[in-house]
């Protein structure tokens, strides 16, 4: 197991992760800190949606849903 120490950069802790661990500069994370003070540090994945045209995922199935109109008990079942 590795091990790390932190450092003080301004009013800020540094903690450096090893190359080893491929990690890319610039990546982003969340981080937690649990009651037992277990630090995580979650990646932030691209939002795959974030350039998306609007209608880009309709297809046949979802104009059949949008446009259903129950005629009788249908939603009743």
């Amino acid at each position: 197991m590795d091990k790390v120490k932190t450092r003080k950069q301004g009013n800020a802790l540094m903690v450096t992760i090893a190359k080893k661990f491929n990690v890319p500069e610039g990546q982003e994370f969340y981080i937690t800190k649990e009651q037992d003070g277990t630090i995580s540090l979650i990646p932030k994945v691209k939002d795959y949606f974030e350039d998306v045209e609007e209608n880009a995922f309709v297809d046949e199935a979802d104009s059949i849903a949008t446009n259903f109109k129950p005629v009788g008990s249908e939603l009743d079942e």
